[in-house]
């Protein structure tokens, strides 16, 4: 009996094309769904979740009843309207039935070869900008087999591909994906283990020994740290971290940082989350700067933005 190669599958949550993010060139960025870190600050917040959920827009309501009608578990949605009961199993009705789109699923089901068909549809652009494929979330490595398998594809077709990871996995799972990996995006929030658990739910000790045991392992590495006023942007967390890249992961000389924006706040409404963040001000251009000088005192390269 001849056998059947069974394609994997992977749950997303966004997929965006002609980025100019990520990595370099022209890219195409896919969002896998499913994050061990709640950040306080989180861009994201529907990304953590490991299932479809539902993202409701409440402007946009006419309240008429036809996601309660279209629901398996109506009592369910009822006894929680408008919020999503814990127990909605993501399939999707009552965002089919609401033609004023106040209800929006996130997160699908795709396999390796749906994302490839579109990623190499878009191959013209990467070979004009030397761009390529980046996989982020969420977090890649809780769905490890699928990325590995997609950026193995991605390879094969000669593109250029990025990975960007939290760093909070077995590292079993990001050796398995650093393989087919040629620009690692290594994400640090914070370099006090404590500080780091209050603001992400997480210590930081597994993700500074993946950092360091990653580093060597593909072409290129970037280390990315998020600047949040009153969270980690004292100076001497930013010693830290520059004594951290420059001292122990060799081969990486550039830091990315990433000012605060609240994105995350508006969505974590539409999820009926609470944001840990509400109200706070972006931060000031003299802060981010003033961080750049100190991470460039230790020889490193220092982009903001």
């Amino acid at each position: 009996m001849t056998g059947t190669h069974r394609e994997s599958t992977g749950l997303i949550f966004d997929l965006q094309r002609f980025s100019l993010h990520d990595g370099h060139g022209i890219r195409t960025l896919v969002f896998m769904k499913g994050c061990p870190l709640a950040c306080a600050w989180c861009s994201n917040p529907e990304s953590q979740k490991t299932r479809p959920e539902i993202m409701y827009y409440r402007e946009k309501c006419l309240d008429c009843g036809a996601c309660l009608e279209a629901c398996p578990h109506r009592e369910l949605l009822e006894a929680a309207f408008p919020r999503t009961p814990e127990a909605c199993a993501g399939c999707g009705r009552c965002v089919q039935v609401c033609y004023a789109e106040a209800r929006h699923l996130v997160g699908r089901s795709v396999s390796v070869g749906e994302l490839l068909a579109v990623i190499l549809s878009d191959r013209v652009f990467y070979e004009q900008s030397g761009g390529g494929v980046t996989v982020g979330g969420g977090e890649p490595t809780l769905q490890a087999a699928f990325v590995s398998e997609l950026l193995a594809r991605c390879r094969r077709e000669g593109l250029h591909t990025a990975l960007e990871t939290c760093g909070f996995a077995s590292w079993r799972n990001l050796a398995l994906v650093l393989k087919n990996v040629d620009q690692l995006l290594f994400d640090l929030k914070h370099m006090d283990p404590e500080r780091h658990r209050e603001l992400t739910g997480v210590d930081n000790a597994r993700i500074l020994e993946n950092a360091r045991r990653a580093a060597g392992r593909v072409g290129e590495m970037v280390v990315r740290f998020p600047l949040i006023p009153g969270c980690n942007t004292e100076a001497s967390n930013l010693h830290s971290l520059g004594r951290f890249v420059s001292g122990q992961l060799p081969g990486v000389r550039r830091v990315d940082l990433l000012p605060y924006h609240s994105t995350g706040e508006s969505k974590s409404v539409r999820l009926f989350r609470d944001y840990p963040l509400a109200g706070r001000p972006p931060l000031e251009r003299e802060e981010a700067e003033q961080a750049r000088d100190i991470l460039v005192s230790y020889g490193l390269e220092v982009n903001i933005g």
